[in-house]
Formats: structure tokens, sequence, C-alpha cells
């Protein structure tokens, strides 16, 4: 789940040596500039509240909704396999939100299975369940999923301060 085009490349050498299927997906959102990860999730800011993983596009939407925030934010173009290593070492506060540019909850299981034996609150943001019967740009489907950097924003103070995701 590349984030700016310049990761497609290595992602999809990556994938050339793989045993097994690979699912490669592009979209046309981006964020500002290239992130590498090797599949490992990468520590962007550094807080203490929650930890926010951005997948793909949604660091950029992500960082504008956090950026006064005292939270860890980290990025990954590699959703699976999961970086279970990564994740139970950025974990350092039991509250883990997972922002994912699909359904919502898509990486609930494998994120609560890294941390399995680790006290957690997960809570993921994405693509609502229900359509909206609505059509527009990327801009007003991201909005009215809560996708958009004030949905985020409000998703996840909610979240912080105790009152759920959503």
């Amino acid at each position: 789940m590349p984030g700016h085009p310049d990761e497609v490349g290595p992602l999809l050498r990556q994938s050339v040596g793989h045993d097994g299927p690979v699912y490669l997906r592009l979209a046309e959102d981006r964020n500002d500039h290239p992130n590498a990860t090797d599949g490992r999730l990468v520590e962007v800011h550094t807080g203490h509240r929650a930890l926010v993983i951005a997948v793909g596009a949604m660091l950029g939407p992500v960082l504008e909704a956090t950026a006064d925030l005292d939270v860890t934010v980290a990025f990954t173009n590699t959703p699976r396999p999961w970086d279970v290593e990564g994740t139970r070492r950025l974990a350092t506060t039991p509250l883990v939100i997972v922002v994912e540019p699909y359904l919502a909850g898509t990486s609930a299981r494998v994120v609560s299975d890294a941390l399995s034996d680790v006290p957690h609150r997960l809570i993921g943001l994405g693509v609502a369940r229900h359509d909206t019967h609505r059509y527009g740009t990327r801009a007003d489907h991201h909005r009215a999923h809560g996708l958009d950097p004030a949905g985020l924003r409000a998703s996840i103070t909610r979240a912080i301060d105790g009152n759920g995701g959503r």
C-alpha cells in the first residue's frame, strides 16, 4: 500500500522475490514525500497518549490531524505481513489506533494478535461499513468516512479522552 509514487518501485521489486501471491494496492491519494519501510513500522513522531498507525496515504491526514497531540505516529506501506516486533516496540501506551484507507478494522486482528499478551485498546479507523449513497470527489469520500484531517482529529481526540473512536 504505497503512500507515495516513489514507494511503488521498491515495493514491486520486493514482491518479485516473494514466494506466493502478492497484492499491491495503488491509489491516487499520496503523502507529501516517500517513506521507505521495508515492511517495518516507521516511527514518524513520538508521543505518550496513544500509538496512531497510518497505512499508506493516510500518513498525511494523520500528521495534520495529530500535529499538536501527544501521540506517537507510525507509518507502514506493508500492512501484510504485519510488523509484530515494531508494533510491540512502539505500543508504549494501551491505546492503539490504526488508520486505514479501506474498510475500518481490516488490520484489527493482526494488530491484536501482535499485542495478545499486552493490555491494549484498539480502535480501527477507515471506511465505514455502511454505504453513504453519495458520490463526489475523493475528498468528499474521505470527509464522509471521517478520514479527512478534521474527522481523524475528532476520532483520535475522543479515543484519547476515553469516549470511543467515532
